[in-house]
Formats: structure tokens, C-alpha cells, sequence
């Protein structure tokens, strides 16, 4: 990974080569999976209390949901950009062993997966528990 010395490195190879996503990259896969759930893709406790909310609802998904949502996101994005994805996920995994997990040179592809991943499930929300 010698040749991202640092993050504006990575960056421009980002910019370069990645493919970006939108929510139809998973949204047979996220509805398909809520459907197939009856809804039921949050905490007992949560769910029970009958006040889903948008504000709150992500931080109250089964741990099956989160697992499945992730899967899904990391399965598109991988399909639309393995070479970016491989390489940003060696990086990580670089930084996470030299201890400098604050300095990650791939920082820009965590804040795109965590951008999208709250971006499609404030989509999914909207489809089936819409305000």
C-alpha cells in the first residue's frame, strides 16, 4: 500500500475509480428482506413500544437487520468497485494493526459506506414505516 502515503493519495485514486451507488443497488435485496420479516427487523423492546421512529430506528435494528443491511451494501459496492473495495479494506486493515486506527489513509471509503448505509435504510424506512 506504499503507494498511498496518504490521504490525499488515496483520494485521488478514489476520485478516479470510484463507481457510486445508489439506493437501487440494494433495494430488492433490503425490501425483499423487511417483507420476508413482516417488519420485524427491529429490537423487541423498540418494537414493542409501537413508536418507530425515523429519528431513532437505526440504532434500534436486530442485530440480523444490521448484519443483513451491511452484507447487502458491502456485496453492491464490491460489485460496482472491487478493486477500490479490496484495496481501501487492505488499508484498513493495514492501520488497524499498525495501531493508527485514526489515521487511516482510506478514510474516505468509510464515510461513503457509512453515508450510504444511512442513506438506503432512511430509504427503506421511508417505504415501509413512512411518516
Amino acid at each position: 500500500m506504499e503507494q498511498f502515503k496518504d490521504r490525499e493519495a488515496f483520494d485521488a485514486y478514489w476520485n478516479e475509480n470510484y463507481v457510486p451507488l445508489s439506493y437501487k443497488d440494494v433495494q430488492e435485496e433490503f425490501e425483499n428482506y423487511v417483507k420476508e420479516a413482516e417488519k420485524h427487523i427491529f429490537l423487541s423492546d423498540y418494537e414493542e413500544g409501537g413508536s418507530i421512529a425515523k429519528a431513532d430506528f437505526m440504532n434500534n435494528l436486530s442485530q440480523t437487520a444490521q448484519f443483513t443491511f451491511q452484507d447487502t451494501l458491502t456485496e453492491a459496492f464490491y460489485e460496482k468497485n472491487p478493486e477500490l473495495y479490496e484495496t481501501a479494506f487492505a488499508i484498513y486493515e493495514e492501520a488497524q494493526m499498525a495501531g493508527e486506527k485514526d489515521n487511516n489513509v482510506a478514510q474516505t471509503f468509510h464515510e461513503e459506506y457509512q453515508r450510504l448505509y444511512q442513506e438506503f435504510l432512511n430509504e427503506m424506512f421511508d417505504t415501509f414505516f413512512g411518516e
